[in-house]
């Protein structure tokens, strides 16, 4: 049997929903459930996705697939489920749980590991959080966005990607970064700088605690540590 699950995320959290009933009943996992006959996977995510958790959606991509075998107390095959989960965005609706769902939360995403998950729930969010390496040029751009979102106080940058994703640095971000580069281009000796995320004891009213400081570290060190997470030759001609 096919089943979809939706991911939505929103400023670094994650929607997930509290199962109501079996399999996985107590348990949280993203939303979704099993297509039905004749229906395509989107309209499967977008019917289980506002079933559950009252939202509608637009169905970005797939970005998860996983498997479930239940055998009964002979070994015998119960269930075999076959579960793509869709990369989604909010397209209107209001939160509330249905169907399915006991509860709906937006869960931050460094947290919801300590939840109890479904086991393909877990495993798609170890998959999310797990490290990975990106090359943004212009040309992968298609446009960057800034301003303050409704209701928030503190501007966003989005930079979106030809293939849709989204990377979204918050204000004080953009800020470090922007300082750090003025500070290496306009300087007539420096070539380099690094700067490391520390979380502050006396911070000013208003800021996060969680700030990027540059630290005082060689020049020639941070260069060769540039070349060595890029995998570049010394040359420079990669």
């Amino acid at each position: 049997m096919v089943g979809v699950g939706g991911i939505l995320l929103k400023d670094g959290k994650i929607l997930l929903i509290k199962r109501k009933n079996e399999p996985g009943k107590g348990l949280w996992s993203v939303p979704g459930g099993l297509v039905e006959p004749g229906e395509t996977l989107e309209k499967a995510i977008r019917r289980e996705i506002r079933e559950e958790t009252g939202l509608d959606v637009e169905v970005v991509r797939p970005i998860h697939v996983a498997e479930v075998v239940e055998r009964d107390e002979d070994g015998r095959i119960r269930y075999h489920y076959v579960l793509v989960d869709f990369l989604c965005r909010e397209a209107g609706g209001r939160i509330r749980p249905g169907d399915d769902a006991k509860e709906v939360r937006w869960i931050p995403l460094d947290r919801a590991g300590d939840l109890p998950l479904t086991r393909t729930t877990k495993e798609l969010i170890e998959e999310l959080t797990r490290s990975f390496f990106l090359v943004v040029r212009n040309r992968d751009i298609s446009r960057v966005l800034m301003a303050v979102p409704k209701g928030h106080e503190h501007m966003r940058t989005i930079f979106e990607l030809g293939d849709g994703s989204l990377i979204v640095f918050q204000e004080a971000t953009m800020e470090n970064v922007a300082r750090a580069v003025v500070e290496v281009e306009m300087h007539p000796r420096r070539r380099a700088l690094i700067l490391v995320g520390k979380e502050l004891e006396n911070r000013k009213e208003g800021y996060d605690k969680y700030q990027l400081i540059e630290e005082d570290v060689p020049e020639e060190n941070v260069i060769n540590e540039v070349t060595r997470l890029l995998g570049l030759e010394e040359d420079g001609k990669a």
